[in-house]
């Protein structure tokens, strides 16, 4: 991996916890920069204990090890007017602070926006929260989960009638990380144009509105509610759904007129190209039952696997709906430099995977693992200019915590 990185160089004051914030914080280590995250004397970020894969992983939450790769990590009391002094000496040698509490939160620690601006002119300050940091819903704590049904996004997904389900995964945390990202490397663009501070107000509820960008703006133009589709293709054809196979389910994306054509011909099906039933779109979602009925009849005789192969070389979309197991397995993944092993800890020759940003880049990656608790205490410190005697006070009055230094770690 290059060391001649995009956000070499940067640092970031990491006040994050959880899935969001950390998840932005990461895409930006993966690019480069060095983030020092502040975490709870004692407790940490309780992400930590998540029961995700924690029995294979030292201990720790596969989560938590997924987003803190390469990071730093101090234990710091902010309540402390002491841990207040080291944070304000990590923000002003810092470019950007990252925090995702609740609205006020950082104002009551002695860390709004303002007062970081003072303590650095040049910070880039990026605030995440369910709600954004204005609005009558600013104090109202926020869960993926929630952020799924305040957005409407539940009442998009399964067909009509079913009940309103979430997706299954935490999406707009992640993609509020994604967008958060995105916002600090705008920022940083501003400022080194600029010379000047920059504040930037990520909300998850806004980040998921954006994300159903092809739901919302026809809806807000044109008033008509989207009706949910279970598993067709936003196009609407029932061409494009998923249909039984012999040993699984199979997506089509056969939208247009050439490729339900193409489908036909794969499918050793020709005559209903032309039967007046299915001949036009119109005809076919009006007869979609019985065009179903005749495409899985021929599709269950083989597997999903060969339907796949098949109806891509044919030109028809077609993927066999996998398991997360398939789906990492896949030759096509592996050879994309998605996944990356990083040691459990220092010193520790077990490997744990995690994943890139998402797209190839000479210059995206990490190599370190993520922190223990505490693990940069002393290291961060004596950055920041306290000698051993001070750290050892700060740790004495219970600033600080017990930390892990980097040779206590290597022998872990």
């Amino acid at each position: 991996m290059t060391t001649d990185r995009p956000l070499s160089g940067i640092r970031i004051a990491d006040f994050t916890q959880v899935f969001a914030g950390p998840f932005c914080t990461h895409q930006l280590v993966l690019l480069g920069a060095e983030a020092e995250k502040i975490e709870p004397v004692g407790v940490g970020d309780i992400l930590r204990k998540y029961k995700h894969g924690g029995d294979q992983m030292g201990g720790t939450s596969g989560s938590f090890i997924s987003i803190n790769a390469g990071k730093k990590s101090i234990e710091l009391d902010l309540k402390n007017a002491r841990g207040r002094e080291v944070a304000e000496r990590m923000v002003a040698t810092a470019d950007v602070v990252v925090e995702n509490f609740r609205a006020g939160v950082m104002t009551r620690l002695g860390f709004s926006w303002e007062r970081c601006r003072e303590l650095n002119p040049r910070i880039v300050y990026a605030s995440l929260s369910g709600y954004g940091a204005d609005g009558p819903m600013k104090h109202f704590p926020a869960y993926d989960h929630n952020m799924q049904a305040m957005s409407g996004m539940m009442t998009l997904n399964g067909a009509e009638k079913d009940p309103y389900m979430k997706v299954g995964f935490p999406l707009i945390d992640s993609f509020a990380g994604y967008t958060a990202a995105f916002a600090i490397l705008a920022a940083l663009r501003q400022r080194d144009r600029t010379g000047e501070a920059q504040y930037v107000d990520i909300a998850m509820l806004d980040a998921s509105i954006v994300l159903m960008t092809s739901m919302v703006v026809p809806y807000m133009n044109a008033g008509r509610a989207p009706p949910r589709t279970g598993n067709r293709g936003y196009s609407g054809s029932p061409t494009a759904d998923v249909f039984a196979a012999r040993n699984g389910q199979l997506s089509l994306g056969a939208n247009w007129p050439y490729q339900y054509e193409a489908l036909c011909q794969a499918l050793g099906l020709p005559e209903l190209i032309d039967d007046a039933r299915f001949a036009t779109r119109d005809s076919r979602i009006a007869n979609e039952i019985e065009l179903r009925t005749l495409l899985e009849a021929k599709l269950q005789q083989e597997d999903a696997e060969f339907w796949e192969d098949h109806l891509n070389a044919a030109g028809v979309p077609a993927s066999k709906v996998r398991t997360i197991a398939e789906a990492v397995a896949l030759e096509q993944l592996q050879m994309r430099n998605l996944f990356q092993s990083v040691p459990v800890s220092h010193g520790d020759e077990r490997s744990v995977k995690i994943l890139n940003n998402g797209f190839r880049a000479e210059w995206n990656g990490v190599s370190d693992p993520s922190p223990l608790l505490g693990e940069h205490t002393d290291e961060i410190l004596s950055r920041l200019g306290f000698n051993q005697q001070a750290i050892e006070s700060l740790r004495a009055e219970g600033v600080v915590g017990r930390g892990v230094s980097d040779a206590a770690a290597a022998g872990s």
